[in-house]
């Protein structure tokens, strides 16, 4: 039981911050996504973005290609808050979730 409760113990904690982890990750593809679409049909509204992921503290937003010519990509970039992953037994590491979406662009507004 010693040398066996440990390992399990390292498995659940890992499982459990694995599944936050993608959950947040989820959360900012989605935003990306949602961005990307409103900039495409020229509605780009950041706020929109940010209510997009409630579950998620968003940083940054990086939008490239507003203003171009229709058929151009327009591309959206979301990156979170720093998700600091802790693992008993094993120790503790921040990682940075980001995520990027890219749509033609459909209107020139």
């Amino acid at each position: 039981m010693a040398l066996i409760m440990p390992v399990l113990v390292i498995i659940l904690f890992g499982i459990f911050q694995f599944g936050i982890a993608f959950n947040n990750w989820i959360a900012l593809t989605h935003a990306a996504r949602e961005g990307a679409r409103l900039a495409a049909v020229g509605s780009y509204d950041e706020q929109a973005i940010r209510d997009s992921a409630p579950s998620v503290t968003i940083q940054y937003i990086d939008v490239t290609g507003i203003g171009g010519n229709i058929g151009d990509p327009v591309t959206v970039t979301v990156t979170g808050d720093v998700l600091n992953v802790d693992i008993p037994f094993v120790g503790s590491w921040p990682i940075q979730l980001q995520s990027t979406a890219s749509m033609r662009l459909e209107s020139s507004e």
